[in-house]
Parts: C-alpha cells; sequence; structure tokens
C-alpha cells in the first residue's frame, strides 16, 4: 500500500488572520468620518460661531445610540443629546429619557414636540449589500456637569420611553464605537471652544 503524503489546510489560521486584521480596521477606522462616535469642529462663516458635532455612537450593546452638539451661541455649559433608536417609532412625550446613575436616576424631557424619523438608502458593492435603515430620534438638554458625571460613572443604565414600551441599554461600556469615549473625548475638546 502506497503512503500518501497529505497538506495540512491552513483555513483556521486564515479565518483567525481575517479576524484579526477585521478588528485592526475597526479600531483604526473608529476615529473616521461618519464612524460612530467621530467629532467634528467646524467654524460658521456666517457668524463665526464655532460648532462640536459627535456622530451617533451605540449605548452599550442595546438598540439606542447618542449624539452631542454643542455650539458657541448656546449657554456656555449647556449641550445637546439626541437619543436615537433603530426603526419608525414614536418617542414618548414629557420625560422620556432616563438615567440610571450609580443608583441616582435622572429624568430628562425632550425639547422636539415630535419624534423625528430619517431613512437611509441600502447600498450595495460586489458582494457586500447593505439594506435600508430607518432611525427615530429626539434632542435633550444637557449640562457639562452632567456629562462628566455619567463620563466618571461606574454604572450607567439609559431608558428610552416609547410610546408603547421602552427600550434600555448600557451605557458604562468602552468599545471603540460605543457613546461613553466619544462623550469623554467631546468633554475634552469642549474646553478648547
Amino acid at each position: 500500500m502506497k503512503k500518501v503524503k497529505r497538506k495540512k489546510s491552513n483555513l483556521g489560521g486564515q479565518m483567525k488572520k481575517n479576524i484579526f486584521l477585521s478588528i485592526i480596521i475597526l479600531f483604526t477606522c473608529a476615529g473616521m468620518p461618519g464612524m460612530p462616535g467621530h467629532i467634528t469642529e467646524s467654524t460658521s462663516k456666517f457668524d463665526n460661531s464655532k460648532q462640536l458635532t459627535m456622530e451617533p455612537a451605540w449605548v452599550g450593546d442595546g438598540p439606542i445610540k447618542f449624539s452631542l452638539f454643542k455650539s458657541t451661541k448656546m449657554p456656555k455649559d449647556t449641550l445637546i443629546l439626541e437619543a436615537i433608536i433603530k426603526g419608525i417609532e414614536s418617542i414618548s412625550q414629557g420625560n422620556s429619557l432616563h438615567f440610571n446613575v450609580d443608583g441616582t436616576i435622572y429624568d430628562f424631557k425632550s425639547i422636539d414636540d415630535l419624534t423625528d424619523f430619517e431613512v437611509e438608502e441600502g447600498w450595495y458593492r460586489s458582494t457586500i449589500y447593505v439594506p435600508p435603515a430607518s432611525w427615530s430620534s429626539k434632542r435633550y438638554i444637557i449640562d457639562t456637569k452632567f456629562l462628566n458625571l455619567i463620563n466618571s460613572a461606574k454604572n450607567v443604565i439609559v431608558k428610552l420611553n416609547l410610546k408603547n414600551e421602552f427600550v434600555e441599554s448600557e451605557f458604562s461600556k468602552d468599545n471603540p464605537t460605543a457613546a461613553r469615549p466619544a462623550f469623554k473625548k467631546f468633554y475634552e475638546k469642549m474646553k478648547t471652544l
């Protein structure tokens, strides 16, 4: 009987290498425009006011995203937090955004009467297909003291009331597309406005 020499497959090693490269790309792209948590600073040609805008970033592993906005035309210690969820959902009126910060509850009422709905077109390139997506959002005014509080707290849980239910998510997570690391950078950049 003739012995056949077999070549070992390196498929598992190649797969690990591809996963590792994907992780490196994700970490590299996290600071790019359009990526979750990216912060843009701009100056108005109209009145020389400056503004900071943070791209929506995920609140932990849940269904909520947060973005931030600050302009030099706003009162010094105030900024706008936008709460966003995937899908067409009516966000409740009144105190609809809640934070449990290390056991203390903070409630916020939206500055918007109605929920804003947005639909993104899907796209297809080569073998990649990204389906269309819809988003619902409302804006809330917070102050720099509260921003610093949630950035430094040990355990922050966010609850957003919808018309017939609610969604929750853990804010105190620090993955590359999470809101908390971006909020910390935003807080530091606000000092330079």
